[in-house]
């Protein structure tokens, strides 16, 4: 295909704190940084 894609499986912020998901907003961020 050549497109990037990004999901997650679950609810990430269901769990023990706001910031569970930082990872993944880091993650998205680099992937557009790099296109």
């Amino acid at each position: 295909i050549g497109a990037n894609a990004f999901s997650v499986q679950y609810h990430p912020e269901a769990g023990p704190g706001p910031h569970d998901s930082r990872y993944l907003f880091a993650e998205f961020k680099s992937m557009m940084e790099q296109r």
